[in-house]
């Protein structure tokens, strides 16, 4: 385990290319017009607070009016924990903690923000409001670039889509476990089981017309799977115009049971589509052009404001040492774009 999250981590830290001036910077003051047409052109923009940090309702206006600015007007706040498998610390209405999962001294792999659901945010923003005093950098990894790098891979993709796991506890069967999934009887708001399976068949949110599967695990714990497409098509821009190409929306290696953070039943898996496992080269060759589509590496200061297309680039974070405190919000949710416009139109 170790060996992967080193090996993996080393291949984050020195891939080929990566600027970590990638990503376009405003001053605050300039106005959020200026982001705005940053992030419509771009896919991400820093927003410079001049290390002034913003209060919880200043971000949101930043992070929301940037990306209505981008040409999503009418996009509003989402809110994380209504549909996230994981709970989240709030540190306000609508905005978390990013401390969860990986500890301080390991990465967090790359994924875009709730991709393991039908319906995935259209952006994403983070504020610094105290930097780690080595490492934690913010990466940013291009989705379009992926889907190239994972060649015929990104074709199964596109035809297999994805599955994702998520074991919960029972109150009484596994009243131990602790993992943020928590308890499927909170979760689904039942005690019972049958109205907790309907509810999950019933979850397009999570696993669109199919919904999602619940069924008994292992050492009394229950586990939750469901399929999602693991390929949108997103719109770039360019000095050609604009062109729509395709993007792996994914949370794959965030979720694998190869990195699992803690100790005994992992909480989180993902598979193909149609159930079978990664194996060791498709998980190598995913590996591999992850890290070859990264796209920045940012240090963020003190009231930095970073809003990223969700869907055109992953994020992940290096290891650090020290405090860091860093909070996150995402827009509202989204199905995935599984046609280009000339397909859809044939």
């Amino acid at each position: 385990m170790a060996y992967i999250f080193l090996r993996f981590w080393l291949m984050l830290m020195c891939p080929v290319g990566v600027l970590s001036s990638s990503v376009p910077v405003v001053k605050r003051s300039e106005g959020l017009d200026v982001a705005g047409s940053l992030l419509r052109s771009v896919g991400a923009v820093l927003i410079k607070g001049g290390g002034q940090i913003p209060t919880a309702k200043e971000f949101e206006t930043l992070a929301v009016s940037t990306w209505q600015a981008a040409g999503f007007p009418g996009l509003e706040l989402g809110n994380y924990n209504k549909f996230g498998t994981v709970k989240r610390s709030m540190v306000s209405e609508g905005i978390y903690d990013v401390a969860a999962g990986a500890p301080a001294h390991l990465p967090v792999s790359p994924h875009s923000e709730q991709a393991y659901l039908h319906q995935v945010p259209r952006f994403c923003s983070f504020v610094c409001m105290r930097p780690a005093e080595v490492g934690g950098e913010l990466q940013l990894f291009d989705n379009v670039m992926l889907g190239t790098a994972l060649g015929n891979l990104t074709d199964k993709f596109a035809k297999l889509g994805l599955t994702y796991f998520r074991v919960m506890g029972d109150q009484i069967h596994s009243a131990n476990w602790s993992y943020a999934t928590g308890m499927w009887q909170d979760r689904f708001g039942t005690p019972s089981w049958a109205e907790a399976k309907r509810l999950a068949r019933a979850d397009a949110m999570m696993g669109g017309s199919s919904g999602a599967e619940l069924g008994p695990g292992p050492e009394g714990t229950v586990v939750l799977n469901w399929t999602v497409p693991a390929v949108t098509w997103i719109n770039t821009t360019s000095s050609s115009g604009v062109k729509p190409v395709r993007a792996v929306l994914q949370s794959i290696l965030d979720s694998h049971k190869s990195v699992n953070y803690g100790t005994g039943i992992p909480a989180l898996h993902s598979t193909w589509g149609d159930g079978t496992e990664f194996d060791d080269l498709e998980l190598e060759a995913l590996r591999a052009a992850v890290a070859q589509s990264q796209w920045a590496s940012l240090k963020l200061e003190e009231g930095d404001v970073v809003v990223v297309d969700n869907w055109h680039y992953a994020h992940g974070r290096s290891p650090y040492e020290g405090q860091r405190k860093h909070a996150a919000l995402i827009s509202d949710r989204f199905p995935r774009n599984v046609k280009s416009a000339q397909e859809a139109c044939v």
